[in-house]
């Protein structure tokens, strides 16, 4: 197992055990709800990769989110006591850990409801910041959220990766369990077969690329076959072909379809190549 799902069945075991005693069916409530929200975060963090240094903002299905990666000195009860104060400071932009403003430039205020933390096996720890809705409606769902994963290296140095939701969108309807995640499709380039949409993903602002990510039931090779004869009968052809990927032009512009292949079928990832974007 993976020290990300090994972290990740530690803090689900003990987001659902802790203690509530006076509020006991409301703690449980919010601790399932935090459930989720981990197990989204740490899908997206396996997701998007990063270089130590960087920060990031992508819009994902619709709503913007924050990615960020350091390499830290110290020690993780140090750096993890640090997002804590950060999380606790009510202003968003030290709230979430950001360096760079966020769109409007304004450092509102932001109420922190409560933290889950816990640290797994390898000396890796993960925080959930859980910020009070922005309208001050009661949080039935989880909104603004700021997930840090951060792990000691063998050089002594901290990773520390952070992931921000920004949203008054709850992430579970931001990548529902089924059926299409909210998004679009590229206009005029055939839709894989037997998929659904997981991810539109708009990287930069203004954008510099898009990426929309699917799910397909076909497996690697009936997957990548598939796809040509769409893109074929569209009039598109091939410029480029590996086993997994393909490159096509129509019109002068060009499209990349990256593929994979998962337990369940493949996915297959659709962008323009060296072409203004379409969302």
């Amino acid at each position: 197992m993976s020290t990300r799902k090994r972290l990740l069945s530690v803090l689900l075991v003990a987001a659902v055990a802790v203690p509530a005693a006076a509020h006991a069916a409301g703690e449980r409530r919010a601790n399932l709800r935090a459930q989720r929200e981990m197990d989204a975060m740490s899908s997206v963090v396996g997701a998007v990769t990063l270089t130590a240094g960087s920060e990031r903002k992508v819009t994902l299905n619709g709503a913007p989110m924050f990615f960020k990666k350091t390499s830290e000195r110290g020690t993780l009860d140090a750096v993890m006591a640090r997002i804590a104060k950060e999380c606790a400071s009510g202003t968003e932009a030290s709230a979430f850990g950001l360096s760079k403003n966020l769109d409007d430039g304004a450092n509102k205020p932001i109420e922190l409801q409560r933290v889950f933390s816990q640290e797994s096996e390898g000396g890796v720890r993960a925080s959930l910041c859980i910020f009070a809705h922005e309208n001050g409606a009661p949080n039935e769902e989880l909104h603004r959220v700021r997930y840090t994963l951060a792990h000691a290296r063998e050089d002594g140095s901290i990773a520390v990766t952070t992931v921000v939701n920004a949203s008054s969108t709850p992430l579970n309807e931001l990548f529902p369990a089924e059926g299409d995640a909210p998004g679009s499709d590229l206009e005029g380039v055939a839709r894989p077969e037997q998929s659904r949409r997981t991810m539109t993903a708009v990287v930069g602002s203004p954008a510099d690329h898009a990426v929309r990510v699917y799910e397909s039931t076909l497996a690697l090779e009936p997957a990548v076959a598939s796809y040509d004869r769409q893109m074929s009968a569209l009039g598109f052809v091939t410029t480029g072909s590996l086993v997994d990927a393909r490159m096509y032009r129509k019109d002068g512009r060009s499209y990349v379809a990256s593929f994979r292949g998962t337990t369940d079928g493949s996915t297959v990832a659709l962008l323009p190549f060296g072409a203004p974007p379409s969302h």
